[in-house]
């Protein structure tokens, strides 16, 4: 007989919502550290497997606790304990950690992940822990501000619970589709519930992980934080990736609004401006800018072998289309070279053309004593 929601009780997890903000160009990860001795003592954070080492960070972030809060979620008091990562390429990352009250029940679980998706209690908490620790280490960042656009995301992780034998019967038992998409007023399709589960990882038969773009579910006897911490680091990836599309938008629809308005100028008046020197001078630098960061972030992580970890950062990395992302920077990267490469072209011809002015002009000068000579006769 199927089991029914109600059937499955979690007597031990906790839930992890992640705001991950870019806050500057680059944090400088020394003189940071240094100002958060006296928050809180950093401690590096490591992706270690009893397996074997499968993740290496070039750069680790610095880890700090920050003050906790009290919440009303759906009608229910609870506790959140706030931990933020600094990453050297201007990301923070914000994590509310809540426990999962013991005997919870399947369905309670999915409809407090609807609150969770829909509260705005939780964006406004870990934004003001982002703008308090941000202005703590302005000093440390390059170009603090950063883009306002933050990325969101939500893991459940059950260490204990009831009503099904392992964690793979699970995915038959209980309703892992609703609870991934927060889906608590309507019946899910076969095919919804179908596509979520079929990329549900196992590495033995003690463990589960289904992720999924929106939220992920990890099951274990003990808190999955390797997988938490690997999900998370390609969430800060995912917002560099839209970051500098975004930017990399802005800069080619003002170049071409540039090129426009110069093209609308009368030829002599486009001789005598700089403009196309600036033009490609700028549109050069932001390709070598745009290479260093792409090449820096990519360098940051690196996975070894086929084990799990490296799994499941392929996995997550899948589901938030990073290949689509990097398709799209990689190409309007390319058109930004196109563009620097043509405008040095254009600068080229008109240095040519003012060659060829002089040119004439020195002709001119030198015909006129001639000229003179033969008015005499």
């Amino acid at each position: 007989m199927t089991m029914t929601n109600s059937q499955i009780t979690i007597r031990k997890g906790s839930i992890l919502v992640y705001r991950v903000f870019d806050v500057g160009e680059e944090i400088n990860l020394a003189m940071a550290e240094k100002l958060l001795l006296s928050l809180a003592e950093p401690a590096r954070l490591r992706l270690v497997t009893d397996l074997r080492k499968a993740i290496i960070i070039k750069e680790a972030p610095i880890i700090a606790e920050l003050a906790g809060e009290k919440l009303e979620l759906g009608g229910k008091p609870m506790d959140a304990s706030v931990t933020a990562k600094i990453w050297d390429y201007g990301v923070m990352s914000i994590t509310l950690k809540f426990s999962i009250p013991e005997g919870c029940q399947w369905q309670e679980l999915v409809a407090l992940s609807t609150v969770m998706e829909n509260s705005p209690q939780l964006d406004k908490l870990a934004l003001d822990r982002k703008n308090l620790l941000a202005a703590q280490l302005a000093s440390a960042t390059k170009n603090p501000g950063g883009w306002p656009i933050a990325e969101d995301y939500i893991t459940y992780c059950i260490e204990k619970f009831e009503g099904a034998e392992s964690p793979a019967e699970l995915l038959h038992k209980a309703d892992i589709a609703a609870l991934i998409l927060a889906e608590s007023r309507d019946e899910l399709s076969s095919q919804t519930k179908n596509h979520i589960i079929e990329h549900a990882l196992q590495y033995s038969k003690s463990d589960l992980a289904v992720v999924d773009w929106n939220s992920a579910l990890l099951v274990d006897n003990e808190m999955p934080k390797d997988v938490a911490d690997t999900i998370e680091f390609c969430l800060t990836h995912l917002l560099v990736m839209r970051h500098y599309d975004n930017m990399l938008d802005a800069k080619l629809s003002t170049l071409y609004d540039s090129m426009d308005a110069r093209n609308q100028q009368g030829f002599f008046r486009r001789m005598l401006s700089d403009f196309y020197s600036r033009m490609e001078e700028d549109a050069a630098q932001k390709y070598i800018e745009f290479s260093e960061f792409i090449t820096r972030v990519e360098n940051s992580l690196k996975t070894v072998g086929d084990s799990y970890l490296a799994t499941i950062f392929r996995l997550a990395g899948h589901e938030f289309r990073f290949h689509e992302w990097q398709q799209s920077v990689d190409r309007k990267m390319s058109t930004l070279e196109r563009i620097a490469q043509l405008l040095q072209g254009e600068l080229t011809a008109m240095r040519s053309h003012w060659l060829e002015i002089i040119i004439i002009l020195l002709i001119a000068i030198e015909m006129i004593p001639l000229i003179e000579y033969f008015k005499k006769f």
